[in-house]
């Protein structure tokens, strides 16, 4: 039995549905190296999300603070890199297809169908993944997300399983298949079993002794107004034709 009186395993089962049935909530999206409780300079990036219309508008960095900063030693640029590579975008995720704006204009990297599985990079996939949460999840104790008390709890997912349940289906890491059906993941949910924070470990095998990779979703404010229009067609400009030194939120 968890702390709130439902079985444990149940309690996390149930999250996923849960958490998207509060339909809006702000967003955050960080890839952590080694933990699932991700630190500042893991941050990618911070905005809102339509749940229930599989939607998310974030204002997201390129790659991590941590990753800008060596790069922009091994380059030995005074900081130009990390200054470039550190610069938020406004993204909009909605679906399967991601859209930038730079410049002051839209572009958009892949554009497909919109209710195929979404990416890895979309701050909601570790939710997603959640959806195929399987065995016996363990309680691991209190703690505290965003001035919320939470309980952690550590599980396995299933992404065969998850693309079951998702009617979009998931998008998977490279790896082999018995790997992708169980992924470590740690999940922090409040006491109406909302999920707070979601941690699912994307590496597959054991890479040299590396520190594994966790994708980390944090939600609160949930039923914040939320209103995400992605671009038309008209309005999206090719990568290619977009001035990138120019871009930013001041754009």
């Amino acid at each position: 039995m968890s702390s709130e009186g439902e079985p444990v395993t149940d309690r996390v089962a149930a999250a996923a549905v849960r958490t998207v049935g509060a339909a809006t909530a702000r967003v955050y999206a960080a890839w952590s190296a080694g933990s699932p409780v991700p630190e500042a300079h893991d941050q990618r990036g911070e905005g809102v999300a339509d749940l229930a219309a599989r939607r998310a508008r974030v204002w997201e960095v390129p790659v991590s603070e941590r990753m800008a900063a060596e790069l922009s030693d091994l380059r030995g640029d005074d900081g130009a890199a990390r200054r470039e590579l550190s610069e938020p975008h406004e993204m909009i995720y909605d679906g399967a297809n991601t859209f930038m704006r730079a410049a002051g204009r839209w572009t958009c990297f892949f554009l497909g169908d919109r209710e195929d599985p979404r990416g890895l990079n979309d701050p909601l996939w570790p939710l997603d993944a959640l959806f195929g949460a399987c065995g016996d999840a363990v309680e691991s104790g209190p703690d505290v997300v965003r001035g919320v008390a939470v309980t952690r709890y550590h599980v396995r997912v299933d992404l065969a399983r998850a693309d079951a349940v998702v009617p979009a289906g998931m998008s998977v890491p490279a790896g082999p298949f018995r790997a992708l059906r169980q992924l470590p993941a740690e999940v922090w949910l409040d006491g109406a079993g909302l999920v707070r924070r979601v941690a699912v470990s994307t590496e597959t095998r054991a890479v040299g002794g590396d520190e594994p990779t966790w994708a980390v979703c944090e939600l609160w404010d949930f039923g914040v107004a939320v209103h995400i229009t992605p671009p038309l067609p008209g309005e999206i400009t090719p990568p290619g034709e977009v001035n990138w030194d120019t871009s930013g939120p001041g754009a």
